[in-house]
């Protein structure tokens, strides 16, 4: 029961952060990297729990860096950006290195590494620019790449809560890709979550009446 009520917080919290980013503006992508700065620290002590070592590594550097974005708001100091992601980056091969080998390793190592840089790319944005730049698109697809590689984690663990959440900001991360304007971002971001709460509940109600 603590399990499910710990990931179902870090995953809406999560949700939230990407649906807030998502709608452009400068105070809901605030609020939206404070929401995934707490959604990070909660998933450091749940990917710990199911013993994905490398996420919950990750985890650590996505906190400092969406604290980061929040507390300076639309400044941005490419330097200590960089040297998070670097800092970071190094932790991630290190324990890579030393984990035993297999696809779930290979699978932590790519979704760690797609979140990692992109969500560099994102955090270092800047915030107050009216177009869309190509770090942000490419930002939103590496993310969405990471929640690929977890939406497989999460299948192969059965931690099915936990994998519905994933695929979902997959979902998200690709509109944030693939839509070019902030008006189709929007109007896709709306079509995502409700076709995602319909899929989500039929999917939940398979499982339940599965196992």
């Amino acid at each position: 029961m603590g399990m499910q009520i710990l990931i179902t917080t870090a995953s809406l919290l999560f949700f939230s952060n990407k649906t807030l980013v998502l709608l452009g503006h400068s105070i809901n992508k605030r609020i939206g990297w404070f929401f995934g700065a707490l959604g990070a620290g909660l998933f450091i002590f749940y990917f710990f729990l199911i013993e994905a070592y490398i996420l919950s590594i990750v985890e650590i550097g996505l906190t400092i860096l969406m604290t980061y974005r929040f507390l300076v708001a639309e400044k941005t100091n490419k330097y200590i950006e960089v040297a998070l992601g670097v800092v970071t980056g190094i932790f991630i091969s290190i324990l890579t290195f030393f984990t035993s080998q297999g696809v779930m390793t290979i699978a932590q190592f790519l979704g760690a590494s797609g979140m990692l840089i992109g969500t560099y790319l994102l955090i270092s944005v800047n915030q107050q620019s009216t177009s869309l730049l190509w770090k942000e698109r490419i930002g939103f697809l590496l993310y969405g790449f990471g929640h690929l590689c977890t939406s497989y984690i999460g299948y192969q663990k059965h931690e099915w809560i936990f994998f519905i959440f994933q695929a979902w900001q997959m979902f998200l991360c690709f509109v944030g890709f693939a839509m070019t304007t902030k008006k189709s971002r929007v109007w896709a971001t709306y079509f995502v979550l409700v076709a995602g709460s319909v899929s989500a509940l039929l999917f939940s109600i398979v499982i339940i009446n599965t196992y």
